[in-house]
């Protein structure tokens, strides 16, 4: 059997090009505007967390960036893979979006006119300290489980004897970060 060769003329190969090109400049523009379109879907959650208290859903997301539910999923799990959110397994709605918890937790944070969960004092803390705002962290002590309030004025924790234990390392964190 004899294979058919197959000569490609200058403007083929010109054709070729120009297309080859193109493709390659739209996968960079659709590259940056994803990027473009995830720093709005996440400027978007930050805004919604600090006027409403709230983190807000997929579908509030896509009624707020008026865009489809689908791709603010897809934005929501490539924030995740960056560190930004943490995504509920089964919902892939948004359980973290750090400091803040989607969720109540034993880290409740309360401000002059809001309440918010932070996922442990650290994050409890990150919550007063990104808001800029007095509060104060009603918790209980991890190791007898007596109940703790701590307050923040001023970007200062006032009157609070006690330590503050992190059983796991800081670079060991993203293992497991809703454990950790």
């Amino acid at each position: 059997m004899r294979s058919a060769r197959v000569t490609i003329g200058p403007r083929l190969l010109f054709v070729w090009t120009i297309i080859i090109l193109a493709m390659s400049v739209e996968s960079t523009t659709m590259a940056v505007d994803r990027e473009r379109f995830d720093q709005t879907v996440r400027a978007y959650v930050y805004d919604t967390i600090f006027t409403q208290g709230a983190i807000p859903t997929v579908a509030a997301t896509a009624m707020g960036v008026a865009c489809p539910p689908g791709e603010v999923a897809a934005a929501f799990g490539r924030l995740a893979q960056n560190h930004i959110l943490v995504l509920q397994p089964e919902s892939g709605e948004i359980l973290m979006a750090n400091p803040f918890s989607a969720v109540p937790t034993s880290f409740q944070v309360e401000t002059d006119n809001q309440v918010y969960w932070g996922n442990c004092i650290w994050d409890a803390l990150g919550i007063l300290a990104m808001l800029q705002r007095d509060g104060q962290i009603r918790s209980s002590c991890g190791d007898c489980g007596a109940a703790m309030t701590l307050t923040v004025s001023d970007g200062a924790i006032v009157n609070a004897p006690g330590v503050a234990h992190f059983s796991v390392p800081a670079k060991h964190w993203w293992d497991n970060i809703v454990f950790t």
